[in-house]
This record gives C-alpha cells, structure tokens and sequence, in this order.
C-alpha cells in the first residue's frame, strides 16, 4: 500500500510541475499573464530621417537598405523586452500569410496627429483629421505637442487578429523619426545631439486605446554606425513601451503611466 501511495505522490508531484510551467508565472509581475500582443511595425513611409546621408558614407547601405534595418530592428528590440511578460506575435516576420495579415491591418488603420497629453480613442474618429491620407502625409499645424495616433477604419480588424492570433493586445509603431537638434551643438566637441523619437499606440482586443504617445532616446552626431545606435537608442525605447504595457497588465507592477 505504501508503495502505491508512494508512486501516487510522485505523478501528483510531476503533474503540478508540469502545471506550473504549462502557466509560467512573470517574476517581474507576480502574475500570470495570459493571451498574446501583436507588433504591428510602422508603414516604410512613415520613417522620418536626417542622418541617413551620414550613415551612408560609414556602410554605404542604401536608404531602402538603412530604413529596413531599423524597422526591423525596433521590432526586434520590442520583441525582445515583452516576451519575458507575455507571447509576442511579431508580424516582422519572413512569412507570406503573416505579410497579407499585416497589409490588411494597414488598410484597416489610419494615423492623426494627437495632442501628446491627450491622446483620442482609436474607436473615435476626430472631427478634423490629420495624417495618412490617400498615400499622403498631411500635417494639421498649430504649437500643441503632437504624435502620431492609429485610428482604426476597418473596426473588424482587430477582431480577425485576435481570433487568428489569440492576442488582447496590439503595439503600433507608428512612425520613427531620427532627428538632428542643431540647438545643442557643441563647438568645444564639434558635435550634436540627435534625437529618435517613436510613435506608438497600444489597443486592446476590442479597439480601445489604452496608451499612446512617444519614446525617445538621444545619441552624439558621432555615431554613425547603426548597430551601435540601436543599442543605444531602441534598447531604452523598447523598454519603455514595454514598461507602458505592463502598466496595463498589471498597474500595480510598474510606477510609470501616462
């Protein structure tokens, strides 16, 4: 009788280990997190760049070739830091049906231009609306702080995703912008400061926006080489807009909001 007792302890045993790693629990969050989030990288047109010329002349990479790279690598960076949190869908990725899905989300979607303190809806069309319009950048002018927003067309769309993907959360990229800040040139140093700056919007499954602005980083007028302004720059970034997230998974895990 023992010696069954004994087996039957030991599949109880193996059986709620097995249980614990079948629902990993975050050590960062002290919870279980479950579901999916969705990458959706920025739109190619939507990269915004001074310093292109200037890396050109260290790689000579083309500009298809430098933009490519850091679309590429901003998703990875952002990969790389939720997935201790939660499964990330990239849809960066080398797949002919996951590149049709990303096509349809970009027709489902359009961006703003938002007040930075008081980003809008996603479900709620604004009244006077900037920013992709028929393939074209459009710019509502005014001296307000302003970022770029998605704002959903197809309200299907995520919906489709989130039955596809079983993902409750989606990350925008909505545009990276890498700018050069004449303003804090340095003449002992003959240098400046540049800045990259990303766009992004975080939905839910049903739509609603739950955090969106910017995250930036600075780097010298130096730095040319690309890899070494990934690390960092998009490192930092990443970072941040995963800390945003987690804020939203669990609000009591993280002190930073917006």
């Amino acid at each position: 009788m023992k010696k069954y007792a004994s087996v039957f302890l030991f599949i109880l045993l193996w059986a709620s280990s097995f249980a614990q790693e079948g629902t990993r629990t975050n050590e960062a969050l002290g919870k279980k997190v479950s579901g999916k989030v969705c990458l959706i990288p920025f739109e190619p047109k939507l990269y915004m760049s001074e310093i292109d010329q200037k890396i050109n002349q260290q790689t000579k990479w083309e500009w298809e070739t430098i933009r490519e790279n850091f679309r590429n690598q901003l998703d990875a960076q952002l990969k790389l830091k939720l997935q201790t949190t939660i499964t990330v869908v990239s849809f960066y990725a080398d797949s002919a049906k996951m590149s049709k899905d990303l096509e349809y989300t970009y027709k489902s979607t359009n961006l703003s231009y938002d007040l930075l303190d008081k980003p809008s809806d996603a479900r709620t069309k604004a009244k006077s609306q900037s920013g992709i319009s028929n393939g074209q950048i459009s710019v509502q002018q005014n001296n307000d702080k302003k970022f770029m927003n998605t704002k959903l067309t197809n309200s299907e769309v995520l919906s489709y995703l989130n039955k596809k993907y079983l993902s409750e959360y989606f990350i925008f990229v909505n545009e990276l912008d890498i700018k050069n800040d004449m303003n804090s040139y340095d003449i002992s140093t003959d240098t400046y400061q540049r800045e990259v700056i990303v766009h992004y919007s975080i939905l839910d499954k049903a739509g609603k926006t739950v955090n969106a602005g910017i995250a930036t980083s600075r780097f010298s007028s130096k730095e040319n080489n690309p890899k070494k302004i990934v690390a960092q720059c998009f490192s930092p970034i990443a970072t941040y807009i995963a800390t945003q997230f987690t804020s939203i998974v669990d609000p009591k895990s993280s002190p930073t909001k917006n």
